[in-house]
């Protein structure tokens, strides 16, 4: 029993000293929206067998009183990783390519596989494009 304390010990300890090696945390917002999107969106960090990178994820809600079609004009949304000079690091755009019905919503993911550990903040700007 000493021994699965020492461990699990041991364990807690280096999560935590490993945690302490990256960014423990990246701002994001929402800073220009002018569609009928509501917006939600939290990031993550995940290890890969390269290193590190940042997830966005950016659930979005047809918050408007018509259906969003594919036909005439759709969301793009776009996700800016900038540093703490304010620079940008990464930039990545989504169209919306299925239609959205009212109070639908749909999961958008943006990633970060560079410069990670420079990264400061995340913009989201939704904008209408010509399908």
């Amino acid at each position: 029993m000493h021994r699965r304390t020492v461990l699990g010990t041991l364990v807690v300890g280096l999560g935590i000293s490993l945690a302490g090696c990256s960014r423990s945390s990246v701002d994001g917002s929402v800073v220009s929206n002018e569609t009928s999107l509501a917006f939600s969106h939290e990031y993550a960090t995940q290890s890969t067998p390269s290193g590190v990178r940042i997830v966005v994820e950016a659930t979005v809600k047809n918050d408007g009183s018509e259906p969003i079609t594919t036909e005439d004009r759709v969301p793009q949304v776009t996700c800016t990783f900038v540093d703490s000079a304010g620079e940008t690091l990464h930039q990545s755009g989504l169209e919306l390519v299925d239609p959205l019905d009212v109070g639908e919503e749909t999961t958008l993911e943006f990633t970060l596989g560079i410069d990670t550990d420079e990264v400061e903040k995340y913009k989201i700007r939704s904008e209408w494009v010509e399908a």
